[in-house]
This record gives C-alpha cells, sequence and structure tokens, in this order.
C-alpha cells in the first residue's frame, strides 16, 4: 500500500503540535501585557507614551539585540536547545514582572522577554523546514502559527478575568509559570530534525555577509521580508491598543475587552490560519507566486475592515468586523513566513527568521506601538479622549505599503515561473 504523502508522520505531528504550544504560551506572555495596560498606568501614573515604551519599544529593543545572534546560533547548533532555554527565560520574566517593584523595573524586565523571544521563530521555523517536505511547508507553518491566536485568546481572556477579579500582578505570575513546564518538553521530548545543509567552518566564517549579501540580491526575498516587517507595523501598532481603544471609546469594563479580545484575536485567528492553510495548500500547489497573491488578498481585506472597525459607532458591528479583520491578517503572515522559509533556503533560514523577528518586532511591535501612543498623545488637543481612534486610523494606512512589498513579490515570482516553464522549449 502506498503511503500517503499528504499526511505528516506521527514524529512530524508531535513536532508541530509541540510548537504550536511554544507559539501559544510566546503569544500569552506577549498579549496579556496589552489588556493590563491601563491598570499599570494607572497605579504608576503614566502617559501614553510611557505606556508604549513599555508595552512595545522596550521589548522589541530586547529582540533587536538578541534576534540575530540568536538566528546565527540556530543555523549553526542544535536549535531545540536553544528554544527550550529561550521558553524559560521569557517564562521566568513574565513571571517576574507580577512582582515589579517600579515603572523601571518593569521596562527591565520586558527588554528581558522581547531578547528571549528572539530565539523562537529562527528556530521553530528552521526546525519545520527541515522536518517537512517543501510541498507541505505552508500548511505545517499554518499549523505551528494556529498557537498565535490560541494564545492571543488565553492571554485575552486570562488576562481580563484575572485582572478584574484580582490585579494585574497575580496575571502575570500565573501566566508565566506554566512556560517553565513547557520548556523541559521541549528540551527532552523534541528531536532535533536532520539540517538539510551542515555549514562548514569556512562557511561560518563569512556567514553573515553571505547572508545579507543573498537578501539584497534576491529581490523577492528582500520584498518578503520588507513585507512582512510592514505588516507589523500595521497590526502590531494596533494590537498593542485595541483593548485600551474599546474600553476609552466604547466604554467596555477590562473584564468584557479581554473576552471581546479573546473572541476575535483567537477564533478570529484560528479561522484565518486555517483558511490561510488550506489555501496555501489547495490554491498555491507549492507555487510561491500564488502564495504571495493570497497575502496581496489578505492585506487588501484587512484595510478596509480596519477603517470600519475604528469609525463604527455600533459595538456589535465594531467586534464583527475585528473578528473578520483578524481573519484576514493570517491571509498575509502564513503565506509571508512560508515564503521566506523557502526563497531562503537551508544555510540561511535560522537568520532569515531571525531578521524578520527582529525587524517585525523593532519597528511593528516596538516602533508601532510607541508612534501610536506619541500620536495619541499628540492629537489629544484636537480630538480629546478619541485621540487613540485617530492615532490608530493613521496607522493603520500601512498596511498598503505592506500589500506593494507583496505585489512586488508576486511579479518577480511570476517571471520566474514563467522562465522556469518556458525553458525546456528553448
Amino acid at each position: 500500500m502506498m503511503q500517503d504523502v499528504s499526511r505528516f508522520t506521527g514524529k512530524q505531528r508531535y513536532m508541530l503540535f509541540i510548537l504550536m504550544l511554544v507559539y501559544a504560551c510566546h503569544l500569552i506572555d506577549r498579549t496579556i501585557v496589552l489588556v493590563l495596560l491601563d491598570p499599570i498606568k494607572h497605579e504608576y501614573g503614566l502617559s501614553d507614551t510611557q505606556l508604549g515604551l513599555f508595552s512595545g519599544l522596550i521589548f522589541a529593543l530586547g529582540t533587536v539585540m538578541a534576534a540575530l545572534p540568536l538566528g546565527t546560533l540556530a543555523d549553526r547548533r542544535p536549535r531545540k536547545t536553544i528554544l527550550g532555554v529561550c521558553i524559560a527565560i521569557w517564562s521566568a520574566m513574565t513571571l517576574l514582572c507580577g512582582v515589579a517593584w517600579s515603572y523601571g523595573s518593569l521596562l527591565l524586565l520586558r527588554f528581558g522577554v522581547g531578547a528571549a523571544e528572539a530565539g523562537l521563530q529562527p528556530t521553530a521555523l528552521s526546525m519545520v523546514a527541515d522536518e517537512v517536505p517543501a510541498r507541505k511547508r505552508a500548511k505545517a507553518v499554518a499549523i505551528v502559527h494556529i498557537g498565535s491566536p490560541v494564545g492571543t485568546l488565553i492571554g485575552f481572556v486570562a488576562g481580563g478575568w484575572i485582572a478584574g477579579h484580582m490585579g494585574w500582578r497575580p496575571a502575570l505570575l500565573l501566566v508565566g509559570a506554566p512556560g517553565l513546564l513547557l520548556a523541559l518538553v521541549v528540551f527532552f521530548t523534541l528531536r532535533e530534525p536532520p539540517r538539510e545543509h551542515v555549514p562548514t567552518a569556512t562557511e561560518d566564517a563569512i556567514s553573515i555577509g553571505d547572508f545579507f549579501r543573498t537578501i539584497w540580491q534576491d529581490k523577492a526575498l528582500l520584498h518578503v521580508v520588507l513585507g512582512a516587517i510592514i505588516l507589523w507595523l500595521c497590526t502590531s501598532s494596533s494590537s498593542a491598543w485595541w483593548a485600551s481603544f474599546l474600553m476609552r471609546s466604547h466604554g467596555v469594563s477590562i473584564t468584557t475587552v479581554g473576552m471581546i479580545m479573546a473572541g476575535t484575536a483567537g477564533f478570529g485567528g484560528i479561522l484565518g490560519n486555517f483558511i490561510a492553510g488550506t489555501l496555501s495548500e489547495r490554491v498555491a500547489h507549492g507555487r510561491q507566486d500564488r502564495l504571495a497573491l493570497i497575502a496581496i488578498t489578505g492585506a487588501l481585506i484587512y484595510f478596509p475592515l480596519s477603517l470600519l472597525t475604528l469609525t463604527i459607532g455600533n459595538l456589535v458591528v465594531v467586534v464583527i468586523c475585528l473578528f473578520l479583520q483578524m481573519c484576514a491578517y493570517f491571509l498575509v503572515f502564513t503565506p509571508a513566513y512560508s515564503l521566506a522559509m523557502g526563497l531562503a533556503g537551508p544555510r540561511i533560514r535560522g537568520r532569515t527568521a531571525a531578521l524578520m523577528s527582529m525587524g517585525a518586532t523593532a519597528i511593528g511591535y516596538g516602533l508601532g506601538s510607541q508612534l501610536t501612543g506619541i500620536l495619541s498623545d499628540a492629537l489629544r488637543g484636537f480630538a480629546g479622549e478619541e485621540s487613540l481612534r485617530y492615532a490608530l486610523l493613521i496607522m493603520m494606512m500601512t498596511m498598503l505599503w505592506a500589500a506593494g512589498h507583496f505585489g512586488a513579490v508576486y511579479f518577480k515570482l511570476r517571471g520566474r515561473h514563467r522562465g522556469a516553464v518556458e525553458a525546456p522549449t528553448e
């Protein structure tokens, strides 16, 4: 009987499941602070600019400083070991945020969380790329990334409920502890997949220069990296502030906000990831140019939905639009990372994922969140309590920028595909 090549093996399914849990853990630790921003603001008497520094920029600074070194390690050393250590560190730092004694200590600990989480993308995506064949890679990436909306769902539900009943400190204490157990599971039960390419000592010596040269020369890969970074500039600048927007502009309580964000970002993300994985498998059929086309479509759906979310007065309609927005986000995110792993090749996959993580976190999660806070403070004289709404409207325009990069990817890969088809007849 012939083996069904469309199915994953037992070992592959176990790896994808554990990595999905790791992504969930990562998003819980990252997301929970977003629903806790207003309680933290009131306890320490912070401005929106200071909140943006805590929720985004300081976290991003840690990622920027650690991403490329960790990505280089992921291309040379056992990835499961690096990943296990990183999980333990970011979970411990999140837990310690619950006992922070000042705003300054919160900043220091969030810096540590960001630095440790920089190790996730280069290790996990590199392992997936080596574990599954290229034709199933997009589906595997989609499965692993289901952990992102699941973690978002748990983070907002747990953060909203615990903060509403016990305060923001117990929320951070309770979500940090499980990650320490997950680190042990990764370290002791995951197997290190064999690499497609084992770097030599000579390649190690010149790898950083070769890496940046390859990125620059391969314009399709360059635009994928830039598109992913700008995607995060748009989505992370808003996700850091959705909870505050709903509380300020719609008068929603912190507990209800947690439920709304869990339902929209969580269930919407799960549905969007499922759709993205299905389209990548059944429509793309391994064609990278079609993956780029899916990403373009997702971006052009996301943009008008974001405008409706921010301008409609009816809360029910806002929640529906936000749910659909989160679905559309994964139509961009999942194909983008699958494209990056396919175009990068085995020699530089870890560093490519690290570069995307570094740029996306620094410019998106860091600068985007901080810029939104600055815009909100600057517009307060004009818009009053609605200043955050206008700041978010400005930031949503960057989704069109991201769509432009994926459009460039599509045309470049389309040209390569035509060249490959026509080559035998020449």
